[in-house]
């Protein structure tokens, strides 16, 4: 009897379980998506120098093409080095939505970039034409929805070429039981 009670309570809960995953869980456990997207910035909300730091914060939205489609919203917080590192390090927090493989849905992410500035001039405005970036992009686990719940991973986005065109993105996206937040 209590052996017929246990195996009765693991296919209840595994019933439960496969009834909390996503459409997309049930689909395919992982997606590549790759493309290009381009962003428009906010005139800067908060701007200071500290040291030989120039610390700024500002709004960014960006237009995702390829083979995920959609809009990024973030708030980039940014800290340029143009005396010692020559580099600027940014950190974007935001929200992404659209469509990735006919999956309709939305996700929180962060996103660290570095921004090479060595071609740019103390004290002149520096066109993105001269600035190559790169970073990585982490989906914020447990804010996936609609088609996208349950989403997880992340990937890299790097300056496309030429510069000033654009940048690039290469993301894994994971689903179910390869993600932390969903065990």
């Amino acid at each position: 009897m209590a052996f017929v009670a246990g195996i009765s309570l693991i296919l209840l809960t595994a019933g439960l379980l496969a009834i909390g995953q996503s459409s997309a869980a049930g689909h395919r456990a992982e997606i590549r998506a790759t493309g290009t997207f381009s962003t428009t910035f906010s005139s800067n909300i908060g701007d200071q120098t500290v040291g030989n730091l120039n610390i700024l914060s500002r709004y960014a939205v960006s237009s995702l093409t390829g083979s995920f489609v959609g809009t990024a919203v973030s708030l980039q917080t940014i800290a340029r080095d143009d005396v010692v590192e020559k580099k600027a390090f940014q950190t974007n927090v935001g929200s992404i939505w659209g469509t990735l493989d006919d999956l309709k849905g939305s996700f929180s992410s962060i996103t660290h970039v570095v921004a090479d500035r060595s071609q740019c001039v103390l004290g002149v405005p520096c066109p993105a034409s001269l600035i190559p970036i790169e970073g990585n992009l982490a989906i914020i686990e447990g804010t996936g929805k609609g088609e996208l719940e349950g989403i997880c991973g992340g990937g890299t986005i790097k300056s496309a070429l030429p510069l000033g065109s654009g940048t690039a993105y290469d993301f894994i996206f994971r689903f179910g039981e390869d993600c932390k937040a969903n065990k």
